[in-house]
């Protein structure tokens, strides 16, 4: 993961060694990073191509398996009731008709709820009166990650011990408001450490699908526990795991390069030094309501938001019904644990494929924009293998196998579009919304999806494969139009903008410009 970045040489430290450009230190109204900007000008010191790339293994290897797991633990713990469905857990809870497709749903319908996404992230908690702004941050988003890991914890333990649809109802809207923050975090974090070049290998590395390795086989295990505690051993392991996790990351994960103790002085200067180039800072301290409402007025995020309100609808309905779809073609519950896995490998392959697509392209043709033509890709797999499980005969169980594990390539779509809008999203504040609302979308969705998947269609639910097949056609086109406005908007730019092609730009450096109002600012696609 090293030597991975296409603008070396072109406003960045050389091997032989760069002096860094002066940047201001101002008021709480401009970017953390503000502080260290100037580090090397006021020094008269140097950094080379060696000391960045030093640098960059050590935020590797700290940050990306942090991230990772923070990632694959929010996967396995939210679909733990589709495991726990293949052993009895519908019968003694009884969730008759299509009660079980609600518990599936409930997960999301915290998270989809539009309030204030600032007070859940991080971001605009209520000052002191001493305070000069009423909007700084007094809760840091490590430490949110951190807590809410751990109270998720307790509740999958507490949903071990759930007798009725009431009380999983209950605890799994609980969940779903608890792991709200984790994915918008995560983002949130890439984006303070790692260039736009860097960040689509990273998002490949830290969204996988390998979830499923960790609950296939305890879900294999626990089949071999007395009948009435299998399904409920699978929450009090999760949930114990989970709990663990949470004390892990809150003594390993830094909140931004200003507070990692993990790196020298000269260190965090070159963290953030380098991400100078991208315009798009570290980290803001308060609140700004104009970034809000430029979130809201931005066409692409509503562009953005519509595509995985489409993109997520495999997501919502495989997750629930895989295993039972799985099941359906004559193997036993134990078995079926293990079949699920190969499915997270799919994911992870579509992942790895399409990031690494991305990547190697940026490093061999910098010029070339090619992300979305990644996502078509992934779209384009998931899309013929869906119309495999619609058209297959029924006794071909080998073949809709297959077809259902290939069914999951749309992952590697979903992490590049997410990788997209954090490298076209400046500003502190705008980020924090749009990631928000985009998080949303992704909840409606999966709310929606299992409805489709109807229990008098099992198992092979017919419905439930065609509304897959329709949300990938939707996507194709939301995310063409995205694209389509990115080209029309940096031309746009490109005439009206004197110092166009230059990779510093002193007058926007960490001043937590939104895009909008940066005209340096151009858009990936």
């Amino acid at each position: 993961m090293a030597n991975d970045d296409p603008f070396v040489g072109h406003g960045r430290p050389t091997q032989g060694g760069t002096k860094a450009t002066s940047a201001f230190v101002g008021d709480g109204h401009i970017d953390v990073a503000a502080q260290y900007a100037n580090h090397f000008a006021d020094s008269g010191e140097t950094y080379s191509l060696r000391d960045e790339t030093r640098l960059r293994w050590k935020l590797d290897l700290r940050l990306v398996p942090l991230l990772w797991f923070n990632v694959t633990l929010g996967a396995m713990d939210k679909v733990t009731t589709s495991t726990a469905a293949l052993y009895n857990f519908r019968q003694d809870t009884c969730l008759n008709g299509d009660k079980y497709s609600w518990v599936g749903s409930a997960f999301y319908v915290r998270t989809a709820t539009p309030t204030p996404p600032y007070p859940v992230l991080g971001l605009g908690g209520r000052a002191g009166p001493k305070d000069a702004d009423a909007n700084v941050i007094k809760i840091s988003l490590a430490k949110v990650l951190c807590v809410v890991q751990l109270l998720w914890g307790f509740i999958l333990i507490a949903t071990g011990f759930a007798h009725n649809f009431a009380s999983l109802i209950a605890l799994r809207v609980l969940l779903g408001a608890l792991e709200a923050p984790i994915v918008p975090g995560n983002f949130l974090i890439l984006g303070m450490w790692y260039t736009r070049a860097e960040q689509p290998l990273r998002t490949g590395l830290m969204l996988t699908g390998l979830s499923v390795c960790f609950t296939g086989p305890i879900g294999w295990g626990v089949g071999f526990l007395h009948d009435d505690h299998q399904w409920r051993a699978m929450f009090w392991i999760t949930g114990g795991i989970t709990i663990a996790w949470a004390v892990f990351i809150g003594l390993l994960l830094p909140d931004n390069p200003v507070k990692a103790n993990f790196l020298e002085s000269r260190e965090k200067a070159i963290a953030i030094e380098r991400l100078r180039a991208d315009q798009t800072g570290i980290e803001k301290k308060r609140f700004n309501k104009k970034q809000m409402i430029e979130a809201f007025t931005d066409p692409k995020t509503w562009l953005m938001c519509l595509f995985h309100l489409t993109i997520s609808i495999p997501n919502g309905g495989l997750t629930n019904f895989g295993p039972l779809v799985i099941k359906g073609l004559g193997y036993t519950s134990q078995r079926s644990t293990l079949l699920m896995m190969p499915t997270g490998v799919v994911q992870t392959v579509a992942s790895y494929s399409c990031n690494g697509g991305v990547f190697l392209c940026l490093k061999h043709a910098p010029k070339y924009q090619t992300r979305v033509a990644w996502v078509l890709v992934g779209i384009l797999v998931g899309l013929i293998s869906t119309i495999f499980l619609l058209t297959l005969d029924l006794d071909d169980y080998n073949g809709r196998l297959a077809a259902l594990y290939m069914a999951y390539f749309y992952f590697g779509s979903y992490v590049v579009s997410l990788g997209i809008n954090t490298a076209n999203t400046a500003g502190h504040t705008k980020k924090v919304t749009t990631n928000a609302l985009i998080f949303i979308s992704y909840c409606v969705s999966n709310i929606v999806a299992p409805q489709f998947f109807l229990s008098s269609q099992a198992p092979v639910y017919p419905l439930g494969i065609a509304a897959i097949l329709g949300s990938y056609v939707l996507s194709v086109i939301f995310i063409v139009l995205y694209a389509a406005y990115c080209i029309c908007e940096n031309r746009r730019r490109d005439r009206v903008d004197a110092a166009a092609g230059e990779r510093v730009h002193m007058d926007t450096d960490f001043k937590d410009l939104t895009d909008k109002e940066n005209v340096h600012f151009r858009y990936v696609w």
